[in-house]
């Protein structure tokens, strides 16, 4: 599935909607070994464009396109000079402990004039969780999600602001445990084998919440994407 290209970017990268998870229980023993596991950020989604010319363009799930509100995020582009390419992720606004703040991310997201947005970078930065890449030269979107991952991971994207958070493989117990002690709100399963489906929601992406008895005492959040 694709989204309407904003204005000037047709023929750029191809323009694509993110891949969907549904919300559901954690695969069973005889089938978590199919999964790897990420923690769920509950962010801002975006689509992020490097056309490989010093450039960067961020589009909102909804095709929307939002580069100019976080103009800290820029960094990514020279981190990934060439080739052109297209990354999943989210982008999120932590709190003084470092967790994601739902508060302070819509805060950000509200802001729209440049000089309150310049203001912002300072005190309300954000940061862009990369977790997948659907195109790097030509499209990978076919590729199996272990060898998109593998793909991700080897291109180095760490910066200030810019990170490829870890993915855990079976058994999901740790990557559960981790999220639990971060607090976080859950973690997502993806399926070893699946293609990236623009678009679509399918059971290749579990989005697996804890349970409000298993949290440890903290401010509540709210999913944003």
């Amino acid at each position: 599935m694709s989204v309407d290209p904003p204005p000037g970017a047709e023929g750029v990268l191809p323009l694509l909607a993110p891949m969907l998870a549904v919300i559901g229980p954690p695969p069973g023993p005889k089938t978590e070994a199919e999964y790897a596991y990420e923690t769920l950020w509950n962010g801002a989604r975006v689509i992020t464009h490097l056309p490989g010319d010093g450039g960067l363009r961020l589009l909102s799930q909804a095709g929307r396109d939002v580069t100019a509100q976080y103009p800290e995020l820029d960094v990514l582009a020279s981190l990934l000079p060439g080739p052109e390419a297209v990354l999943d992720g989210e982008i999120v606004a932590l709190d003084d402990v470092g967790r994601p703040s739902v508060e302070r991310l819509q805060q950000r997201m509200s802001l729209h004039q440049p000089e309150a947005i310049t203001h912002a970078v300072e005190e309300l930065p954000v940061q862009l969780m990369l977790y997948d890449i659907l195109y790097l030269g030509e499209p990978v979107v076919q590729l199996p999600y272990t060898a998109r991952r593998d793909l991700l991971d080897d291109l180095g994207l760490i910066g200030p602001g810019i990170s490829v958070p870890a993915a855990w493989p079976a058994p999901a117990a740790p990557a559960f445990q981790h999220s639990l002690a971060e607090g976080f709100d859950g973690v997502v399963a993806k399926r070893l084998t699946s293609p990236y489906l623009p678009g679509r929601r399918t059971r290749d992406w579990i989005k697996i919440k804890h349970m409000e008895a298993e949290r440890k005492p903290g401010p509540s959040s709210t999913a944003m994407g």
